[in-house]
């Protein structure tokens, strides 16, 4: 008997609910056998699996025993809760001794207590904060973290902005603050973990920061897998936003307002300079909007070098950036004064971004960096953006996995319920992570499927692509049929916004049921509305296909409206693709179906969350009938009973086991 299996035969005593599953043993053993032996493990866990305990019970050995910092990475919110407050407490008491874990966040999480004290000294909190100041200074006063996770009161975006830490703007041991800083108080509590949770995108940030943001680690746990290559190639991307530019080169001088940095500095050279580069910014941008096609609508691929404006605003950001490292010179940030070192910080600040733009031009302008892709996005109607937002990324993530991540780790856990396609084939997320020397492990899940889930596949709905108002109508049809059904407790899922208002504008006059819309109030919102509503029917996009555990009698059903394959015109999907034919590959085969296969799994996972859920899972789009695919994406979901005809569904829905009443498992 393994270490791992020893404990979890103490959790039946801990535990009177526990259940022993095979499967969660299996993957505990690997994951304990992976970091033994400094292995890299792929393991795909199915929903109630139990992959949190199987993972961090070998975890939570292996910190204990090596004295080391194990990283445990996940997407979302509500698992890092999970993990914090129900699961590592479980462990801690199985083991016998405390496991010290805590959750990282990135900076701008935290209350910057200097900042703070600036906003309120100079009265630039804005009108909307004044009947909450106190309430929010209370809080401040009486929190350990200062995490703004943690504050339910109100905070305007703008005050948040204003009053939380920015990396490049921290005076770091010169700050007065810093002995009672809440970021860096929180920075000395993850040296002393075992386990340090964070999220995706803090662990991409620490990565492309040249690993400076979290402690020092070897192990990883990579929870919610399937989305990681992703995240960590948006950490590597650069974008260039002609608005974003204008606000950072007024904050070094704005004619308008005679302030900013210019200001401070007394100096008429940096202020005649900040102003040149202004010119040069609409010059350069009006340009850019030249050598671009027109499309407002979507994003465009840029293949060959911008002549933009023949590199003016470069030499006028480069010229910029050399005033002010000269005035640098004349401050330190170790200065007695706190405004010398505030100025110190903020010319630093400055000067590096205005660096990293004028780099950034130059990237466009010549593209002499190999294997990246090149895009423009259309300007944010939202805001006052007026031009295209020019934007480049790694085109291989995998690349970043093997070069920069794999050689300062030893060991590395990737597990989710959803990593490998058709009958457990694993190769396309390999591909996703550069083909890593690793150990793979599929784990099926307990859960009874084909007794508590249909899943509904309709023949009779007209392909979108023969008839765009016939496939709307025969959506609308099914939609109303099966929200009336189950008299709601629905998610209906869509892949474009423009498909979920639609059909939203047709249901909303034909039932009586709670309508909701993601659009209309945002995912967070629309979520919190669902569980608080009865009976509610939730229109939903990409952030509810992943990532939302709601349990029990709440949802009973998930209407997928479309297969969830990528946009063929998304600039870095095309360029992989591009570069797969080149080398003799298949993109649709080796790249779109296989990112399909995975989100449509996902979209599955929303209905069967515990052994007690049941419900019905109703995929609405012809092409599994008509196209040789749609055969093997059928066969890589979960074995619910599989439901064609409209009576029979009615039938076997009435037949699925109703648990709250009593009836046996």
């Amino acid at each position: 008997m393994s270490r791992v299996e020893e404990q979890f035969k103490k959790l039946s005593k801990l535990w009177p609910d526990f259940e022993s599953r095979s499967g969660q043993i299996q993957m505990a053993n690997s994951v304990e056998q992976a970091f033994a032996s400094s292995e890299h493990l792929i393991v795909e866990a199915g929903t109630g699996v139990g992959k949190s305990l199987a993972y961090l019970i070998p975890a939570a050995i292996s910190a204990l025993e090596g004295e080391e910092i194990v990283v445990i990475s996940t997407e979302t919110k509500a698992l890092q809760d999970q993990l914090i407050r129900k699961d590592i407490p479980l462990v801690s008491q199985i083991l016998g001794q405390e496991v010290r874990a805590e959750i990282a966040m990135g900076a701008s999480n935290y209350v910057c207590k200097r900042k703070l004290g600036n906003v309120l000294t100079q009265g630039t909190f804005g009108p909307e904060m004044m009947e909450h100041l106190n309430s929010f200074k209370d809080w401040v006063s009486n929190s350990e973290s200062g995490r703004r996770q943690e504050y339910d009161g109100y905070a305007s975006p703008d005050f948040w902005s204003k009053v939380t830490r920015e990396a490049d703007s921290c005076l770091g041991r010169s700050c007065p603050n810093f002995s009672h800083s809440f970021y860096f108080l929180e920075r000395a509590k993850w040296q002393k973990s075992n386990l340090l949770i964070v999220n995706h995108s803090l662990l991409a940030a620490h990565i492309a920061s040249d690993f400076n943001i979290l402690p020092d680690f070897k192990k990883i746990v990579v929870d919610e897998a399937h989305n990681f290559p992703e995240v960590l190639g948006n950490a590597f991307r650069i974008e260039l936003s002609s608005l974003e530019i204008q606000k950072l080169l007024q904050g070094v001088w704005n004619s308008q307002k005679k302030s900013g940095l210019g200001a401070r500095l007394n100096s008429p050279k940096i202020n005649d300079l900040a102003n040149l580069a202004g010119e040069k910014l609409f010059l350069c941008f009006n340009k850019v909007v030249g050598e671009l096609p027109l499309n407002f609508y979507g994003s465009q691929r840029i293949r060959r070098p911008l002549k933009m404006d023949g590199g003016e605003l470069e030499a006028a950001l480069d010229s910029l950036q050399e005033a002010l490292l000269i005035e640098l010179k004349k401050y330190s940030k170790d200065s007695d004064e706190l405004e010398e070192k505030e100025i110190a910080m903020e010319i630093e600040m400055s000067s590096g971004r205005i660096g990293q733009i004028a780099e950034g031009l130059h990237l466009f302008r010549t593209m002499d960096e190999g294997e990246r892709v090149y895009w423009a996005d259309p300007p944010n109607t939202k805001t006052k953006e007026m031009f295209p937002k020019l934007l480049t990324q790694p085109l291989k993530s995998e690349t970043i996995v093997r070069e920069v991540l794999e050689p300062r780790t030893e060991s590395i856990v990737f597990t989710s319920a959803t990593l490998s396609t058709n009958k457990g084939d694993l190769s396309y997320f390999a591909d996703r992570i550069g083909r890593l020397p690793s150990r793979t492990k599929l784990v099926a899940s307990p859960f009874p499927y084909e007794k508590n889930a249909l899943l509904f596949l309709p023949k009779d709905i007209k392909d979108a692509t023969e008839s765009a108002e016939r496939n709307a109508a025969d959506l609308s049809r099914y939609i109303l049929k099966l929200i009336e059904l189950t008299k709601g407790g629905v998610f209906v899922l869509f892949t474009s916004n423009k498909s979920l208002n639609e059909i939203i504008e047709t249901i909303r006059p034909l039932t009586d049921l709670p309508i909701i819309s993601q659009l209309e109030m945002g995912p967070e919102a629309a979520k919190n509305k669902f569980l608080a509503t009865q009976d509610a029917v939730l229109f939903g996009v990409s952030s509810f296909w992943q990532g939302v555990d709601i349990r029990g009698d709440k949802l009973r059903s998930v209407i997928l409206t479309k297969l969830p394959f990528q946009p063929p015109n998304d600039p870095v999907l095309e360029a992989r693709s591009e570069k797969l034919k080149e080398k003799g590959g298949n993109p649709f085969k080796d790249l779109q179906l296989p990112y399909a296969t995975t989100v449509l799994k996902q979209g599955f996972g929303r209905l069967i969350r515990s052994e007690k859920d049941t419900g019905i899972v109703s995929l609405l789009d012809s092409r599994i009938w008509t196209k040789s695919y749609g055969t093997d994406l059928i066969n890589s979901l979960p074995p619910a009973k599989r439901v064609t005809e409209w009576n029979q569904l009615k039938l076997e829905y009435s037949k699925l086991p109703n648990y709250s009443s009593g009836e046996a498992v």
